[in-house]
């Protein structure tokens, strides 16, 4: 197998080799909620990561059967009750050189505790445009630096937050959320077009909409759209839905009933993912 696997427990961690191209950013990650020692839409993150892989052209010969059992296996080891999984598929050793590749990817497994927090999310824009013609975008890239720089200047102005716009000025995700907003009870999200990442719950979000006959729509959604909209919130595979409570100027209503529905809805998805 063209992969080294490595499930960490607690005290068994095992550092990145200083020639790996983990230390150019070239690696992947997914990050997996658990709940009752179980991981949540195991198969929707190893379908993701492998698109992701095929696409980087990172070796990932791992079955979704043998995944879910590396899965399962950090999860005991760690004693994880509720809480989050993280997953790295390194590129591995290689020599010195940007287009350098190697033969043996790495892929690490380490589980860790998490309380999913419910309170309101505070966003402003961020200070620079993103191209949505970029691909690193699309991906769970582990090069994190622009998503560090952008949340600390949110920490600065007093945020929880930031909001990315692309050059088109349509709005795109935050640093670690997709967006949606709710207008005459209907949701609108970001089109995948405007470069962001595919969300496992985002996913989720839109498949169910469908089948409960709510309306959603993804779309372009500038700042015009955002201020007209009835309430906002973000998501992801650990936080699940939280609501927005203002995005720069603009407050919204965060007990909106299309939100505690939809959140209701998701949790009971999320007990159905588990196996």
């Amino acid at each position: 197998m063209a992969m080294l696997i490595e499930v960490q427990g607690s005290g068994n961690s095992v550092p990145f080799y200083s020639d790996e191209r983990i230390f150019l950013g070239e690696g992947l990650f997914e990050t997996l909620r658990v709940l009752d020692n179980k991981p949540c839409y195991s198969q929707l993150h190893w379908q993701r990561l492998q698109r992701a892989a095929l696409f980087l052209q990172l070796p990932f010969e791992l079955s979704p059967s043998v995944w879910y059992e590396n899965l399962t296996q950090c999860i005991a080891l760690n004693q994880v009750q509720d809480g989050g999984i993280k997953v790295i598929l390194g590129a591995g050793n290689a020599p010195r050189g940007l287009v350098a590749t190697s033969k043996k990817s790495r892929l690490v497994f380490t589980a860790f505790n998490y309380l999913a927090e419910n309170t309101a999310v505070k966003l402003g824009s961020a200070s620079w445009l993103r191209d949505s013609r970029n691909p690193v975008y699309q991906f769970k890239s582990i090069n994190y630096l622009e998503a560090i720089i952008a949340r600390r200047q949110a920490q600065i102005n007093g945020i929880d937050d930031v909001l990315f716009f692309n050059t088109e000025q349509c709005a795109t995700d935050t640093t670690t959320a997709n967006l949606f907003i709710i207008k005459n009870n209907q949701l609108f999200t970001p089109s995948l077009q405007n470069g962001l990442l595919p969300g496992i719950i985002r996913q989720r979000l839109l498949s169910l909409c469908q089948e409960n006959n709510i309306v959603c729509f993804e779309c372009n959604l500038n700042k015009t759209s955002l201020s007209e909209a009835d309430a906002v919130f973000i998501c992801n595979a650990l936080q699940g839905i939280r609501p927005v409570s203002v995005i720069d100027n603009t407050v919204f209503k965060t007990n909106h009933s299309l939100i505690a529905q939809l959140q209701a809805i998701l949790a009971a998805d999320q007990r159905n993912s588990l196996r």
